[in-house]
């Protein structure tokens, strides 16, 4: 049986993205990703990661 449950990490748009519903969402917002969709818009120089530091956790 297949894990369903997806991992997805917080990252910081650095341009406006399209999202599939043609929606746009602007630069600077947050989202939670999952792992592949993140690495992509990382690699492309769109979004950068947007996770606390060890030990800033809260």
């Amino acid at each position: 049986m297949a894990d369903t449950k997806t991992t997805t990490v917080p990252v910081k748009l650095l341009y406006d993205i399209w999202a599939i519903d043609e929606e746009r969402i602007p630069a600077g917002t947050v989202l939670d990703l999952p792992v592949k969709a993140a690495k992509i818009l990382i690699a492309q120089g769109k979004a950068e990661r947007n996770d606390p530091l060890p030990g800033d956790e809260g």
